[in-house]
């Protein structure tokens, strides 16, 4: 999946995030789900390809770049700027519909920042801060289509001396996508005997308390997760998990039913190789949930972060 740095701090530190369900999704249709003609561009004429932009701060931001990846149950939209301001979304679903921004991860990081603003609210999980609209996916020529609106908050929750940003008018117009792993990230680990087949990888660069952390999430299509999570610091080698406080590594397991994953308790990741843009390694792990125990064996990972 595509390496998504600007998440970093944000996303899959010793927890599992957990999108929820979103609302008014329709299925993707076979060929085209909507007229370009008409619902793409309603002043008509031939919509410009590749259109990301959006207003704020009384400018209008306009990409330089666009990466957009419908995966196996996930929509990840990227737009970039040559100075490095970008904005990411990463929508719980793979089809036209409503996706809001307080439900999935709707985020943009200004330039040389390692933070960013995201559509979540800081103390009310439960706030309307905007949405993404897919109004189009066309699976013939492999583009993305749709609008968007968002109030982004600061994700340094400790400094309350950033205001928050409104995101208005926001629109991007037939994004060439891929549905091609983009970067070859692999993931393979089994429970309890059985093949995690994964249908999304997400891997983020995570900060806290000063550490610095890689991690990678894997899901399957029954919303189940394995997160593993070692220090950006460590080199080639074997680490233990030594509980569920683990300092250098951890792996954790969540059920679909469950709001949070379990920690584990034991097991091992070895990293086998690490560069300054990926990693490589292999892990097992025990986690126990509601008193079941769940062992994680043959796990691999070969991802770029």
């Amino acid at each position: 999946m595509s390496k998504i740095k600007y998440l970093g701090t944000f996303l899959l530190l010793f927890t599992a995030f957990t999108f929820t369900s979103c609302e008014d999704i329709e299925p993707i249709d076979s060929t085209i789900v909507l007229n370009p003609g008409e619902e793409e561009n309603p002043g008509g004429g031939e919509p410009e390809v590749g259109l990301f932009k959006v207003d704020f701060d009384g400018q209008t931001f306009a990409s330089s770049s666009t990466i957009a990846y419908i995966s196996g149950g996930s929509i990840i939209i990227n737009a970039f700027r040559s100075n490095g301001e970008n904005f990411g979304f990463i929508l719980e679903g793979t089809s036209i519909g409503t996706y809001p921004a307080n439900k999935n991860l709707v985020t943009y990081s200004p330039a040389a920042s390692e933070y960013g603003f995201m559509g979540n609210h800081p103390t009310d999980e439960d706030a309307d801060t905007g949405s993404v609209i897919i109004t189009s996916i066309n699976t013939t020529n492999k583009t993305i289509s749709g609008t968007f609106r968002f109030t982004g908050y600061w994700s340094d929750f400790d400094d309350d001396s950033v205001a928050p940003k409104q995101f208005t008018n926001g629109v991007f117009t037939n994004l060439p996508y891929t549905s091609t792993n983009p970067t070859g990230d692999t993931f393979f680990a089994k429970v309890n005997g059985t093949e995690f087949v994964d249908s999304d990888i997400f891997t983020v660069e995570t900060e806290l308390g000063g550490q610095e952390f890689i991690s990678i999430g894997a899901s399957n299509v029954a919303d189940e997760e394995i997160t593993v999570s070692v220090k950006s610091s460590v080199t080639t080698g074997t680490y233990p998990i030594t509980g569920a406080n683990s300092d250098n590594v951890q792996v954790i397991y969540t059920l679909a039913t469950e709001d949070f994953g379990a920690r584990a308790t034991t097991g091992t990741v070895t990293i086998t190789e690490k560069t300054a843009t990926r990693i490589k390694g292999t892990f097992t792990a025990k986690s126990t949930v509601d008193g079941v125990d769940y062992q994680i064996t043959e796990g691999a990972f070969n991802v770029e972060y």
